[in-house]
């Protein structure tokens, strides 16, 4: 049994019994039997999405809920609790980003986290959420949507996601001197890009 098919089943033995539905109900709703919905709340056995659909219909809640995310648990009351999302990112492999600054009169300084579609698996999916966020902003912002229908888009987007999970990357423990090594072989390949770049654009 894993952490997460005990998270699901719990989710789901919690939100039926607060709506007084029985095992024995649920499991004639979904067409299953009474043995296979213990096994979901138990967390026996794994569940396809579908099923995951249906019980969240049936049991009024969305799904990214009953699958671990709850974005009403996301509180960022300080600028640390930011930080910390902002570090936690950093700490998955599957998303990757580079910070970029535009430097000039402090009135005109930015910074910015890019995602480059080739640089990890899950960019290319960011770089679409985000797509339609900057869409779906812009429609809250100038009143063609209301805050509702922009609720509910971010609803069925955090759902939908909520089936792909990050993992973390994994960090090398170093001497000293294997450390230092490394460093060099990196920043000596980087002058020879930059060095590259250079002859390329005086060209």
């Amino acid at each position: 049994m894993s952490n997460i098919h005990a998270l699901i089943g719990e989710r789901i033995s919690d939100q039926r019994k607060r709506l007084k539905i029985s095992q024995t109900e649920l499991a004639d709703l979904l067409g299953k039997s009474l043995r296979t919905v213990q096994k979901y709340e138990s967390g026996e056995i794994d569940m396809p999405i579908s099923v995951l659909e249906q019980i969240s219909q049936i049991l009024k809640t969305p799904i990214n809920y009953l699958i671990g995310y709850d974005s009403s648990h996301i509180k960022l009351e300080t600028l640390a609790d930011v930080y910390a999302y902002l570090f936690e990112l950093d700490r998955k492999k599957d998303l990757r980003f580079e910070i970029d600054f535009t430097k000039g009169p402090e009135t005109i300084r930015k910074v910015s986290l890019t995602f480059d579609v080739k640089a990890a698996d899950c960019n290319p999916n960011f770089y679409n959420m985000m797509n339609k966020f900057k869409t779906n902003r812009e429609g809250l912002e100038t009143y063609w949507i209301d805050y509702e229908m922009y609720r509910a888009w971010e609803e069925k987007e955090l759902s939908h996601n909520s089936q792909y999970f990050l993992s973390d990357k994994e960090y090398e423990t170093l001497d000293y001197a294997t450390r230092m090594k490394k460093f060099n072989e990196i920043y000596m390949r980087r002058v020879e890009e930059q060095k590259k770049n250079n002859d390329d654009t005086e060209q």
